[in-house]
């Protein structure tokens, strides 16, 4: 029983170490270029990594919006 004690709280801290290190990595990102990261679908169907603005989010989501209103009446 001790040994899946020891493997749940390692595989716990492997995580929670994973999600502070992203959201420290993307808080830091964003007050050095002022900037949030963000993934896109090509075409081919692989994933793009780049940046975009807080005005390019606020952009998205009004069109995105926009569309959910005309498709549901």
């Amino acid at each position: 029983m001790s040994a899946l004690k020891r493997l749940a709280f390692s595989v716990g801290f492997v995580l929670g170490v994973a999600a502070f290190v992203l959201v420290a990595g993307n808080i830091l990102l964003y007050l050095l270029t002022g900037k949030l990261p963000s993934v896109e679908v090509r075409e081919d169907g692989r994933p793009a990594v780049g940046l975009v603005s807080p005005e390019e989010v606020v952009n998205l989501v009004r069109e995105h919006a926009q569309r959910g209103r005309e498709q549901s009446g």
